[in-house]
């Protein structure tokens, strides 16, 4: 089971009402973490235009691969 924090019912608006991320920190203005909402129409653009487009692709195991230090 995952770990959820339940918000009261002012921060669930504030966090439906708000555009973008938002940036969670406790009341000493420690930075928590970060609350991001599902992808925007432009966030598929951006995805479908690269899928598109001739840039190189790179694997998951290339890119970590590539910051991997030599031993």
């Amino acid at each position: 089971m995952s770990t959820h924090i339940v918000v009261d019912d002012v921060q669930a608006r504030l966090i439906l009402e708000a555009g973008g991320t938002i940036e969670i920190r406790d009341r000493h203005g420690k930075h928590l973490g970060y609350v991001a909402h599902g992808f925007s129409d432009e966030d598929f653009a951006i995805a479908n235009e690269r899928l598109h487009s001739d840039a190189p692709r790179y694997t998951t195991a290339e890119v970590m691969e590539h910051f991997t230090l030599p031993e």
